[in-house]
């Protein structure tokens, strides 16, 4: 290609050289023209010299070698046709000479003064487009920094300037004459550059890229979004010293694999997991040198090309780093068509879409050098922008071992986050050095050891040894104990604890006469009201678990089916359709005064069902769940020890029957003393109505859906609930929003969330809301003798912020679903996490775990 002689401004004149830009250099110089003042572009390494150094003579080391390379002498300006790059025929390199051998921390001053130099931008016009520095750390301790802008260098030229400057200082030191030049010229690099790019081979390598992602994959990123790079970046640092280092060897020999595939699949597995996405696309900085003029040129040559993989927990370890072996060889055959080309090609820049997720940039270049004897320690200050999270791996040759640096974007991480990043993987490169290559990767969690163990904390935390009660005893033994006290309040209507107590005794003993007894179940088909809670009382006491309708609306009663009810309590003659081919029992007229008031004796244990409600099912086919008296009792226990119900206390019972959540309403303050107030069905949709009922009867403590509440704040008016102490809030996500208007509309008043599925008896999680609460409510934490699990595809437990599926196990499950035991099979199934034979509930609900701790769902 034709080189011009041109002097600063342009024009032709001796001194200076004026080449395009290569496709590499290009992508550089648009990132950086987008936000001239940003040093995101700065690369900067250091050496730690050991040993005595002569300052003068390093100096000079550094001219010859700057003379030797065309990049150091560059810079760009941009003119009517395009950018192009200036090659000075010389430029002064410095460098700049600091003593800090009397600052309190030396080494600590010139990481301070290093870091500070590469927050400063290059002028790229200006120049020169580098900086040294030479800095005193000890009588015999030198750090080298070197810091270049990356459109003229990449981590390889890295390595070539040190090794050559180190190759002239030990020739000068020791009064020998260096060796003669070994690098060659940038305007050949230029020159191969754009011989390819008019070449079949980049028309072939084009088709290739544009096949193999034609699909345009959509790329898992740790972070859930993506965003343009930051002008700064976070980094965690640690080291693999030899034996792990060693041991990573060891493992790609057992995998017949290189080390640096051993960490690439390892990174593709955490990502995996951390996304909770089979399919995932690395990127893979490639050197792009091989069988290249650019092998002895120091400057921007490297690549970064996406790898795509997928990663099944049913497969091996060993697999996957066979299928990472396979697709780089299958990228090096392709890796001189650029990155933005691709991108370009797929049409990802004007929908600003990523091509690869995490970067995995495995430098190995040998850093086995000396300065006259004097042996070096490299590190490592930049290798460039990060657009996202980037996984440097460097073995510097050096028997140190392997260092490993995660640099991330902090618009997209912050410095807890990227730390738990750097943990989790170092953590499973660890158990993978000491696991069978062999063995199905589902073994693997990607979550550190310190997350494991504060996860089996919480877990044991919420163990409680509760006595064998049932849902009824306690009920009774308070009717005992305050029979004068009122229980029920329905308008002016009012029912003792003593008065319901025998009429409830009354109508068991003649359920029991039509076969209620403990593991039978009889359906309740009755309007809120007294005779509801008597008719569900009765049921209990006759040892049989009740099934509540909605006697609302007949026509859309599903099929009792499987659920075989021995009888169906109704409040009047015709609510239920004739052909349910169940006994009914219509409390309108019937007479149980000739049966005994007293309790009934029963062989009931907590065991026995406590009641069966209808499950939305996944087969179109009603579902009917069995929940035991010692799951919904440790429920009920629970509240009782959380909220501290008392006699004093009025509790609104305006859930439906047929809803679970209706359960703790009606059970709860009854098992307390306290009196419920019984909502009038026919006012259901009538918010300012129900806020009349909260004042008049001096409401303590009621419970909403997330829509309803919204409803009734909107209704309730402005004057003020005098008696409210709390609000329960369940069954939908609660939004923030909802609960921030609560606060404003109720100060004084408690906010408690509750969620949980019908299959672990109401409510498996809690959350108290605090005026000034940001973000979305989370469930919460766990109740007494429940876990709650957030796993990942494998049935590992997914780290704090990691998204995966819910699960509930403990005490607090349901028996299952009434003669259905392929869907209890396929819901409930074992527990990998706690004792034999446990169980777990898998909810189908996307959620994560708070770093304190709460899940937070996500969706289905």
């Amino acid at each position: 290609m034709t080189a011009l002689l041109t002097d600063r401004s342009g024009r032709s004149g001796p001194g200076q050289v004026t080449l395009p830009l290569t496709a590499a250099q290009s992508g550089v110089w648009h990132a950086q023209t987008r936000d001239p003042l940003s040093p995101a572009q700065n690369t900067a390494e250091y050496l730690e010299i050991d040993g005595p150094l002569d300052p003068e003579v390093f100096a000079e080391a550094l001219r010859r070698v700057t003379a030797e390379t065309d990049a150091l002498r560059v810079r760009v300006e941009s003119g009517e046709a395009g950018p192009r790059q200036y090659l000075s025929a010389a430029v002064e390199p410095g460098p700049v000479v600091r003593d800090l051998r009397d600052a309190p921390r030396p080494y600590r001053r010139a990481e301070e003064w290093m870091r500070a130099d590469l927050a400063e931008p290059f002028d790229l016009a200006a120049g020169p487009l580098f900086r040294h520095a030479l800095l005193r750390v000890g009588e015999a301790r030198w750090l080298w920094y070197v810091r270049i802008h990356h459109l003229l260098m990449d981590g390889f030229g890295h390595t070539l300037l040190a090794r050559r400057t180190a190759e002239v200082y030990t020739a000068l030191a020791r009064g020998a004459a260096p060796g003669p030049r070994t690098f060659g010229s940038l305007a050949d690099v230029v020159a191969e550059d754009a011989a390819y790019r008019s070449s079949g081979a980049f028309e072939a390598d084009r088709a290739y890229w544009s096949e193999a992602f034609g699909d345009r994959p959509e790329v898992p990123r740790l972070a859930g979004r993506g965003t343009l790079p930051s002008r700064t970046f976070l980094r965690r640092t640690s080291h693999l010293q030899a034996p792990a280092a060693q041991g990573v060897r060891e493992l790609a020999g057992r995998s017949r694999a290189t080390w640096p595939d051993v960490l690439i699949a390892a990174q593709a597995l955490y990502t995996s997991r951390a996304t909770g996405r089979r399919e995932v696309v690395l990127g893979l900085p490639m050197m792009g040198r091989l069988g290249s003029v650019s092998l002895r040129v120091p400057g921007l040559v490297m690549n970064v090309l996406p790898l795509r993989l997928t990663v099944r927990p049913d497969r091996t370890f060993a697999e996957l780093v066979g299928q990472v072996v396979r697709g780089v060889r299958e990228v090096r055959r392709h890796q001189r068509y650029r990155y933005e080309d691709i991108r370009r090609d797929l049409r990802l820049l004007g929908e600003d879409r990523g091509l690869v997720g995490p970067l995995v940039n495995v430098m190995a270049f040998d850093y086995a050098m000396d300065f006259a004897g004097a042996p070096v320690r490299a590190g490592n200050l930049s290798t460039g922008p990060v657009e996202d999270l980037t996984v440097n791996i460097y073995d510097r040759g050096d028997g140190r071992g392997l260092r490993i640096d995660h640099d991330a974007n902090p618009a997209l991480y912050d410095e807890a986050g990227l730390t738990a990043h750097h943990e989790r993987f170092l953590d499973l490169v660890e158990r993978l050095v000491h696991a069978d290559p062999h063995a199905p990767t589902a073994g693997h969690t990607v979550a550190s050891r310190a997350e494991l163990a504060l996860a089996s904390e919480a877990f044991a935390a919420t163990d409680r040894a509760l006595p064998p009660t049932t849902l009824i005893g306690p009920i009774e033994a308070r009717a005992a104990r305050t029979p004068g006290a009122t229980a029920l309040i329905q308008g002016q209507a009012t029912l003792s604890y003593g008065e319901l107590n025998i009429r409830a005794n009354r109508l068991a003993r003649h359920l029991r006469t039509l076969g209620a007894r403990p593991g039978a179940v009889v359906a309740v088909a009755v309007p809120r009201s007294v005779d509801l809670v008597v008719s569900l009382l009765a049921v209990l006491k006759s040892g049989a678990a009740f099934l509540p309708l909605d006697p609302e609306d007949p026509d859309t009663l599903p099929p009792l089916g499987d659920a075989a009810p021995v009888c169906a309590i109704t409040d009047r003659a015709g609510r239920l359709p004739g052909n349910t081919g169940t006994p009914q029992v219509v409390l309108a007229g019937l007479d149980v005064s000739g049966h005994l008031w007293s309790d009934p004796a029963r062989p009931l244990t907590p065991a026995h069902p406590a009641y069966v409600v209808r499950a939305s099912g996944s087969t179109g086919r009603p579902e009917w769940l069995v929940v035991s008296h010692r799951a919904v009792d440790n429920r009920v226990r629970w509240m009782r020890e959380a909220y501290g119900l008392t006699a004093e206390d009025r509790v609104l019972q305006r859930t439906p029957a047929s809803f679970d959540a209706s359960v703790w309403e009606l059970f709860w303050p009854l098992r307390q003393g306290a009196a419920l107030v019984l909502a009038d069905p026919d006012r259901d949709g009538d918010p300012a109505g129900t806020a009349r009922l909260v004042r008049e009867q001096a409401v303590t403590t009621c419970h909403f859906t997330p829509s309803t509440l919204r409803t009734f704040l909107a209704e309730a008016g402005p004057e003020p609930f005098p008696a409210l102490r709390r609000v329960f809030c369940g069954g939908e996500a609660l939004p923030g929003e909802t609960a921030a208007a609560f606060h404003r509309a109720l100060p004084g008043v408690a906010l408690h969330h509750l969620h949980g599925p019908a299959e672990a008896a109401v409510d498996v999680a809690y959350h108290a809301y605090e005026a000034g609460g940001t973000g979305p409510v989370p469930d919460g934490r766990p109740v007494w003798n429940t876990r709650l699990y957030v796993l990942d595809e494998a049935l590992q437990l997914c780290p704090p912020g990691v998204p995966g599926e819910l699960y509930v196990a403990g005490g607090r499950l349901a028996d299952g679903y009434l003669g259905r035991t392929g869907a209890t099979v396929g819901r409930f199934v074992a527990d990998p996490l706690g004792p034999p034979g446990g169980r777990m509930y898998r909810t189908g609900d996307r959620a994560r775990r708070t770093a304190d701790g709460e899940v937070v769902r996500l969706g289905r």
